[in-house]
């Protein structure tokens, strides 16, 4: 009996429902993929820019440089843009700017599209509430006198999307949140360590 219920009321979704379960699936695709790539390129990001800022206090540039050599992530190549780059101190902090761009793009790549998801879902879900609905009062005008499981079909067609749209946009938002703040830390951070290069390398220029 429950199974048949179950059927029942997924049935009810109709086309929402299927809209929200594509959404669902390209969504967790997205998270994996999108956590999968910042799991491989801030691999020992943390450790690496503490013995980069130890080496550039301390002016060994030369063992800074080597660092970013060993170093496989994208952070390396934002400070090497700042170690090997032009001479001037303001070509080297474009050079660095325009590299920390290139990574932070590539960390945030497919995150619009996880935020869209999160932000229309619930505005899916709501419209299979509305279907729901409209279909519940259509068949109690067309059964007067009816029991309240006429309207049963109608009602759990409006739940499931309501229900549907929340599943996939609560996971969905709390994924953006997290991979953005991660792209904007490791922003943050490398500007940081590029700019504490910079004026070494002015320092040693005097």
């Amino acid at each position: 009996m429950g199974r048949v219920a179950l059927k029942e009321i997924i049935a009810a979704g109709g086309v929402t429902l299927l809209l929200l379960a594509a959404l669902s699936v390209y969504s967790i695709a997205l998270m994996w993929e999108r956590r999968s790539y910042f799991r491989k390129a801030l691999a020992g990001v943390d450790r690496f820019l503490e013995r980069l800022r130890q080496a550039v206090s301390s002016g060994e540039l030369k063992e800074a440089a080597a660092l970013c050599k060993q170093h496989p992530g994208p952070a390396a190549s934002v400070i090497m843009a700042a170690l090997v780059g032009p001479t001037a101190k303001d070509d080297r902090r474009a050079a660095a700017e325009r590299a920390l761009a290139r990574q932070v793009a590539l960390l945030e790549r497919g995150l619009p599209a996880l935020g869209t998801v999160a932000s229309i879902s619930p505005f899916i879900g709501l419209f299979g509430t509305v279907l729901g609905v409209m279909r519940a009062f259509r068949d109690l005008a067309g059964a007067s006198g009816a029991g309240p499981g006429v309207v049963a079909v109608g009602i759990s067609e409006a739940l499931v999307g309501t229900a549907a749209g929340l599943f996939v946009a609560i996971p969905a938002l709390v994924a953006y949140n997290y991979f953005t703040t991660r792209a904007n830390r490791f922003a943050e951070e490398l500007g940081w360590v590029a700019d504490e290069v910079l004026d070494a390398l002015t320092e040693r220029a005097r």
